[in-house]
């Protein structure tokens, strides 16, 4: 207990020093210049413009684009000034002066008879802010918008905002990153004014570069923040689908060299050893959307900033960063606290760069070119995971329900089969437990279509099967071959960082966001079911491999709960919870409590790791364990009920449930229902029992312990239900003839 204390006193001492803006006086202001629907090529194109000598002089990446929503203008500008993934409103482009007039009235008498806030003269305000409030706490239980806007009033500073993307109507998008959570700006101009009429340009109407910078002019002595919104980009998107692609193409370059003209002009009045400044594209093109290149280039260059690649915290992948990480990164660049529970973190720069881009290829002979080339490399790699990984992923669990539903009604319904039926249907079930060890090592043969993905998985999986069967004597070392060979593919993988994961199918999508690093829901599953199966083989192959089994199950256990390596809290109670049963029958023991010693001393470690990790290793589970010790009891329930609607989404809709209910009902009809027949496996398998009631203990452990809790358990239980069903098919076959 006194060390519990100490423990605590020691935590609550220290918290100051693991959250919120970094120490240290800052000055000078961000300028967040806002060139939508920008694309990587195009940038990659722009040799010799001020916007590549910015990316040149800081640091460029890729940023994640997802939102509370789906892909649109309001969604994308509320996610980016509130700091996490929000959703807008139908009328959230509505940004107005609050002296201007709107359909007959003052907008400032529109904005207070709604909000009941009285706008501050000179003041731009956003019409639909309740219904924005409204809308973000249906969809994510949450009212905290404006997180830029709030700290900079706060804190004494103001945010303006200037230019539009106005075409037969009021488009201010950018109103949305420099509002506070009442929907005001203090200062900017926003007015139909900036822009110039031009009817050889999309929707009539272009921005005047001139009066924008003006009113740059204005605002910048006053403002720390200033959103600057190009918005010919947004025109020509507009009238896309109206325009000859050659007409598209010319009209997208002309809207860029009018954005690079005033880059220029900005370029040459800040001092970025002071000043910040930060380009972004809010949103891909509708062509980048429809061919699965979600994320967008974003450039930053200030103080802290040397060149590299952007990296964050969030992702701790260079060249990838978050939409959300940009609000954190604004209030600690001005010096302003960062609000609790953001799910962001600081932009920075890393040199780091893979050996093959290192040496630029003839004409790029700048360390620049090398950067853009990866990050082309990476945006590609990625959009063809992103598309791969639907169609892979349900021929994978459908192919396995199909199977196992089929195996289970052939022993279901016959007493003997022939054995060449019992040979083929073993097969297609060692095929299935080959399939994750395939789709680990596909990203090595890079397909770049999903039938050339899912060929190369099919061929993979054969090979394994193929390999299995020639290399093990009987049925159940043949299924611990090929969770071996799984298991230590996943821990080896992690343990350099995640390579093949990264751009596996079955492993986490950068397109989608839902992780960055570590190992996934998908392949923490994997990696303790075949762990869980691999084991009881390995000891009855070498009886003596105890310390060894031991020793594996730590690792694993280490693996998934380092904040450096898994950084997956799930995963880690999970395996401590099976890997104990599992222990448990293998000793003979009902608690082996050496073996639980060593995982709860194992876990308590990983708890410190977590509360106080080593630089750059802080995780989700780091920021959740805090906000728990610290008594946010509101962000706490909210991060629990945000977990509970994932899964009962996914319970709902996901494949992956039917494939967890069908595994865990086929293992418990047959082991804990069993038939004399099966009851005469279980004596000549003892350990079977023992491997299914440590995974179905398991999968349930996954199922509530993690925010996906029905993939990670639906991947837990393939390997167990798989074993069972081939060995009662190979039961049954004994009875058959050919």
């Amino acid at each position: 207990m006194i060390v519990l204390l100490g423990i605590s006193s020691l935590i609550i001492l220290l918290s100051p020093l693991s959250l919120g803006a970094e120490g240290g006086e800052k000055t000078g202001r961000v300028t967040l210049v806002v060139i939508n629907r920008l694309c990587l090529e195009e940038l990659m194109a722009m040799e010799g413009s001020s916007l590549v000598d910015l990316a040149a002089r800081g640091g460029i990446g890729l940023m994640n684009t997802r939102t509370g929503g789906g892909l649109t203008a309001e969604n994308a500008y509320t996610t980016i000034g509130g700091g996490t993934r929000l959703v807008g409103g139908a009328d959230a482009k509505t940004a107005l002066p609050s002296h201007g007039a709107y359909r007959g009235e003052t907008a400032g008498d529109i904005y207070r008879r709604r909000t009941g806030w009285d706008p501050p003269f000179g003041s731009i305000v956003v019409l639909d802010i309740e219904n924005i409030k409204t809308n973000n706490l249906a969809s994510a239980n949450t009212q905290r918008i404006g997180v830029i806007g709030d700290a900079l009033r706060e804190g004494k500073q103001k945010a303006a905002v200037i230019g539009n993307s106005d075409t037969h109507e009021e488009q201010r998008w950018a109103a949305l990153v420099a509002m506070d959570s009442r929907g005001q700006i203090p200062m900017g101009n926003v007015d139909s004014e900036l822009n110039k009429s031009d009817p050889d340009f999309p929707t009539g109407r272009r921005t005047d570069i001139e009066a924008l910078w003006r009113e740059y002019l204005k605002v910048r002595s006053e403002a720390s923040f200033i959103v600057v919104d190009l918005g010919d980009m947004d025109r020509v998107e507009e009238e896309r689908r109206q325009l000859a692609p050659s007409r598209y193409r010319s009209y997208r370059q002309a809207a860029l060299e009018a954005a690079d003209g005033f880059l220029e002009k900005l370029l040459e009045e800040v001092d970025l050893d002071k000043d910040w400044v930060l380009m972004v594209s809010p949103l891909p093109t509708g062509e980048d959307i429809a061919g699965g290149r979600l994320l967008t280039p974003i450039i930053a260059a200030g103080p802290g900033l040397a060149p590299g690649l952007l990296v964050s915290g969030t992702t701790r992948r260079p060249g990838v960063v978050a939409n959300y990480d940009i609000a954190p990164s604004v209030l600690s660049w001005l010096d302003l606290p960062i609000p609790k529970g953001l799910p962001g973190a600081l932009l920075t720069t890393s040199k780091e760069l893979p050996r093959r881009f290192g040496n630029p290829s003839p004409g790029v002979n700048n360390p620049l070119g090398a950067r853009l080339r990866y990050l082309e490399d990476l945006l590609s790699r990625s959009a063809a995971t992103y598309w791969q990984r639907t169609p892979l992923l349900k021929a994978f669990v459908t192919l396995e329900i199909i199977l196992y539903l089929t195996a289970f009604a052939l022993v279901g319904v016959y007493s003997s089969l022939p054995k060449s039926w019992v040979r083929f249907m073993g097969f297609l079930l060692l095929l299935i437990t080959s399939i994750p060890l395939a789709l680990l090592i596909l990203p090595i043969l890079r397909p770049m279509t999903v039938i050339a993905a899912f060929s190369y998985t099919l061929v993979m999986a054969v090979l394994f099967a193929v390999l299995a069967v020639r290399l093990a004597p009987n049925t159940e070392h043949r299924f611990g071959l090929i969770c071996g060979l799984t298991a230590m593919g996943i821990a080896v993988d992690t343990l350099l960082g995640g390579p093949l994961i990264k751009y596996s199918p079955l492993g986490y999508d950068v397109m989608l966001g839902a992780r960055f690093y570590g190992i996934g829901n998908e392949y923490m599953g994997i990696l303790v079911g075949a762990s869980l199966l691999a084991v009881p083989v390995a000891r009855e192959r070498w009886p003596k491999a105890g310390t060894a089994i031991l020793l594996w199950f730590l690792l694993v256990i280490l693996i998934l709960g380092s904040p450096a390596l898994g950084a997956n809290a799930g995963g880690t109670i999970t395996a401590l919870v099976a890997f104990s049963l599992a222990l448990a029958y293998g000793t003979g023991r009902r608690i082996p409590f050496p073996a639980v010693g060593f995982c709860l001393a194992l876990l308590a470690v990983l708890f410190l790791l977590n509360l106080f990790p080593a630089a750059g290793t802080g995780s989700h589970v780091t920021r959740a364990l805090w906000i728990a010790l610290q008594g946010d009891w509101a962000e706490i329930r909210a991060i629990a009920q945000r977990k509970l609607a994932m899964n009962w989404r996914l319970m709902r809709y996901s494949i992956w449930s039917k494939g967890l209910l069908v595994a865990l009902g086929i293992m418990a009809v047959l082991v804990y229902r069993p038939t004399p027949g099966v009851k005469g496996i279980m004596e000549k398998h003892p350990n079977l029992r023992g491997i299914v009631l440590a995974t179905i203990v398991g999968s349930l452990a996954a199922l509530l312990f993690n925010d996906s809790g029905v993939v990670a358990g639906g991947t837990t239980s393939i390997y167990a239900a798989g074993l069972v069903l081939s060995l009662i098919i190979e039961e049954r076959g004994r009875n058959g003839g050919e």
